[in-house]
């Protein structure tokens, strides 16, 4: 009995001991979490920008694929051995070079053969006329009959059917002949050769022997969802709308140019319009067949109220800001109309002249007190 009395009296004193340290702290960090309320919490450094009124593009950005304006594939009209390719694979040609010469051994005697009965047939057709016409007078004075001259102007009207016959065959082996020249069509860029110098040539070969595309100027083939259609059409009857093509959104310009076709049908699968810009391309910088990204500029939103992409922020009820009022961080919801690049463009929200905070801390909270840092920095990137 006296062993579990002298435990509970240990139990006793140990809780007792506990309390007693308890007790002495507690006054002690009290007064200090008071200290801390009375100092209030520390300033979140943040960075700022001014909203911004500026002039500003009215944009519809898309992807297109790059083609050439005239595309030809060059084939041969002739059969025969290929004798010579005057030009190199991938090299600019002009429209009438020579680009391939064909064996023309055959048809040069062709024609060589069709001058020859040229030659006599009109030979013949002089002889014929001058008998018709040294009989004429003869038949007046019916010293020869009337059926001879008959027979002398037949004979001289066949002689001279002979000769148109032998001019339009001699055309016809001479068009052959130049068959054997094959010149480029157009101005533009040779493409892969299919077929080796000293190979035969068929007339009915379904290959090619090489493809020339345009590539200067170029067309650009893209998309609109229909939507848009009312928009450009308007902006279109008042000036030429503008295209700027990159490789992709963001990057380098490659070339500008116009808006040259819109299709006359809507897609009914996709709810799109095809619609097509005419690229100058002068330095060759956009290829065909490639996928660009462009931009059609439709015109210049005046007085528009511009701000960086990073001070938008997103919560359950949309967009919004924090913006800088009494050097606290006020929540302020913005409607955002459209973003050109890294800037954003406010249509409800914001008024110009207003800083707001860009790249919002992590442990920044509405109304919080705030410490601006660095705020000129981070204006030098407020211009779309």
């Amino acid at each position: 009995m006296k062993k579990y009395i002298v435990t509970g009296l240990v139990v006793i004193g140990l809780v007792g001991a506990g309390y007693a340290v308890w007790f002495a702290t507690a006054p002690k960090t009290g007064g200090m979490a008071a200290s801390a309320d009375k100092r209030g919490a520390k300033p979140t450094p943040v960075h700022l920008v001014t909203v911004t009124s500026s002039a500003v593009p009215i944009v519809l950005d898309a992807v297109g694929n790059a083609e050439a304006e005239q595309s030809v594939a060059v084939r041969a009209e002739v059969s025969g051995v290929l004798k010579k390719i005057h030009f190199r694979e991938g090299d600019a040609v002009k429209a009438g070079q020579l680009l391939f010469q064909i064996e023309a051994s055959v048809s040069q005697a062709e024609v060589d053969k069709a001058r020859a009965n040229l030659a006599r047939d009109q030979a013949a057709a002089r002889e014929a006329r001058t008998q018709a016409h040294r009989l004429q007078p003869l038949a007046e004075l019916e010293y020869v009959t009337q059926q001879e001259y008959a027979q002398a102007v037949a004979q001289q009207q066949a002689a001279e059917a002979t000769v148109r016959a032998d001019q339009a065959a001699l055309k016809s082996v001479q068009a052959q002949l130049g068959y054997a020249r094959i010149t480029a069509p157009i101005t533009g860029r040779a493409g892969i050769l299919n077929i080796k110098q000293g190979n035969l040539v068929s007339a009915a070969s379904a290959t090619p022997l090489v493809t020339i595309n345009a590539t200067r100027p170029l067309l650009v083939a893209f998309s609109v969802p229909q939507q848009q259609l009312q928009a450009i059409r308007e902006q279109q009857r008042t000036h030429k709308l503008e295209v700027e093509v990159r490789r992709d959104a963001g990057q380098a310009l490659l070339g500008k140019g116009a808006l040259a076709f819109i299709d006359n049908a809507v897609d009914m699968q996709t709810g799109t319009i095809r619609m097509k810009a005419l690229i100058p391309n002068k330095d060759e910088a956009i290829w065909p067949g490639e996928l660009v990204s462009l931009r059609l500029i439709l015109g210049v939103q005046q007085n528009a109220l511009v701000v960086p992409e990073t001070a938008i922020q997103l919560g359950q009820n949309g967009s919004y800001v924090y913006a800088l009022v009494d050097g606290k961080a006020h929540m302020q919801p913005v409607k955002v109309a459209r973003q050109l690049g890294s800037q954003v463009v406010i249509a409800e929200g914001l008024q110009a002249g207003q800083q707001v905070i860009v790249n919002p801390p992590s442990n920044l909270r509405p109304e919080g007190a705030v410490e601006v840092i660095a705020a000129k920095a981070a204006n030098k990137g407020n211009k779309p």
